[in-house]
């Protein structure tokens, strides 16, 4: 490749945590405006966004299992947490003159529209921000796994995961000083290697349809701006 390639629509992933900062669950009010003002960055320079946002810093299956919630109503309430968190995410970039829509997996109420393709490529192609929420809409389906979906049906160029890490290693770099980070992947490699990174469905989605992934630190200032310039963030997944 001579020059690197510029995306013009790319499916961002952000997780709940991302929205929490340092207290660890709810939201941080400073650490998601900060958070908007990373995607208000893409927008400007005339990239055109979409967003899975997760619902980890409010439920998880695995927190409501630990009360007695059966596996798939815990499911359900991490996607019900998914609107909340599209909620606020929207509040903030709206606060920063972006205009943004949100449209969930289900019916939660009139000030959510519901998930509709055809809609969702209007918007997104008119210059709105728009957020997916409510995952896929069934459980046993990660975040990942929306996003990567969510990808596929607005034709994004790029899926970019935001991520804690600075990329993809071949083991937990917290955990192993000796961790080799990859510049790039192949998405066969990365499940024939197991690497945790995203759920084999996602890879397995976007690697058919040949829709990269960049996986990147999403709190470094201007990662992912720098990333959709075909500057060399994080770990290219292809």
């Amino acid at each position: 490749m001579d020059s690197p390639p510029r995306y013009n629509r790319a499916l961002l992933k952000i997780s709940g945590e991302a929205l929490a900062g340092d207290r660890g669950f709810g939201l941080d009010a400073e650490r998601t405006a900060w958070i908007a003002g990373q995607i208000a960055q893409v927008h400007r320079s005339g990239i055109e966004v979409g967003i899975v946002i997760g619902g980890g810093n409010i439920m998880r299956g695995v927190d409501a299992s630990a009360v007695g919630v059966p596996p798939l109503v815990g499911d359900q309430m991490g996607m019900i947490a998914t609107v909340v968190n599209a909620l606020a995410l929207r509040a903030a970039l709206e606060s920063l003159g972006l205009s943004a829509r949100i449209l969930s997996a289900f019916s939660v109420g009139t000030f959510v529209e519901v998930y509709e393709r055809l809609k969702a490529l209007e918007y997104v192609s008119s210059g709105h921000v728009v957020i997916f929420a409510g995952g896929t809409g069934n459980p046993c389906f990660t975040t990942d796994s929306a996003a990567a979906l969510r990808a596929v049906e607005i034709e994004a160029d790029v899926m970019v995961k935001a991520t804690q890490a600075r990329g993809v290693f071949d083991k937990d770099p917290r955990e192993h000083s000796d961790a080799v980070f990859f510049e790039s992947i192949s998405a066969q490699e990365v499940l024939e290697r197991r690497l945790g990174v995203m759920d084999a469905a996602s890879v397995e989605i976007l690697g058919r349809r040949k829709i990269p992934t960049i996986v990147l630190d999403l709190h470094v200032e201007g990662n992912i701006s720098r990333a959709l310039a075909g500057e060399r963030v994080g770990t290219v997944i292809f």
